[in-house]
C-alpha cells in the first residue's frame, strides 16, 4: 500500500469515526470520478478512476483488450495543460486477448488553476506493421471540487493571515 492510499485510508477512517460520511455517499462519490476514456466500440476499451489529495492526482487507468490479438508495446500516452506535470515516464505493456491491465498514473497539481489532461493508447499487433491509436476524452481538473472545508480557531486564523507577505505590504 502506498503512502498516498495510507493517507486515504487513515482519512476515511477519521471521517466515518467522527459521522463525517457516510458509506451509501462514499460510493456514491467514488463511482463519480469513474471517467470513461474511450469507447466501448474500440478495439481498447479505458477508463480511469481520479484520485485528488493535497497536491496529486492519482489516475487509475483500467485498459482493456477487446479484440481476439496480442496486443505488444501498448503504452498510455498523457500529455496536459494548465499547471499540471506527469511524474512517471510512459511504460510498455503486452496485453493478452481480452485481458485487462492497471496503469497508474501520477500527476502534480502546482495551482487550483483548471487543467486539462489529454492522451491516446498506443500499440502494435503482429499482423499490422504500424501502430495503432486510440484517442482518449479529455479528462478536466478543477481543484475546486476536491476541496473540503475545514475548521480553524480564530486565533489560529489570524496568525496564518499574518503571515501572509501580501497582507502586511501595506503596513510597512
Amino acid at each position: 500500500m502506498s503512502q498516498l492510499e495510507l493517507e486515504d485510508e487513515v482519512q476515511d477512517d477519521l471521517k466515518a469515526a467522527t459521522g463525517g460520511f457516510s458509506k451509501e455517499t462514499d460510493d456514491a462519490n467514488r463511482l463519480n470520478r469513474i471517467l470513461q476514456l474511450t469507447g466501448f466500440s474500440d478495439p481498447v476499451y479505458a477508463e480511469a478512476f481520479v484520485t485528488v489529495h493535497h497536491y496529486d492526482i492519482v489516475l487509475d487507468v483500467t485498459v482493456i483488450n477487446r479484440t481476439k490479438e496480442t496486443l505488444q508495446n501498448l503504452c498510455l500516452e498523457l500529455a496536459t495543460m494548465g499547471d499540471l506535470k506527469l511524474v512517471d515516464r510512459p511504460q510498455n505493456y503486452t496485453l493478452a486477448p481480452e485481458s485487462s491491465k492497471q496503469i497508474r498514473a501520477n500527476i502534480k497539481v502546482s495551482s487550483t488553476e483548471t487543467g486539462v489532461i489529454f492522451g491516446n493508447i498506443v500499440y502494435e499487433t503482429s499482423n499490422v506493421m504500424e501502430r495503432s491509436v486510440v484517442v482518449l476524452n479529455d479528462i478536466h481538473i478543477d481543484i475546486m471540487d476536491y476541496i473540503s472545508p475545514a475548521t480553524c480557531a480564530d486565533v489560529t486564523f489570524r496568525n496564518m493571515w499574518a503571515e501572509f507577505e501580501w497582507e502586511n505590504k501595506g503596513c510597512r
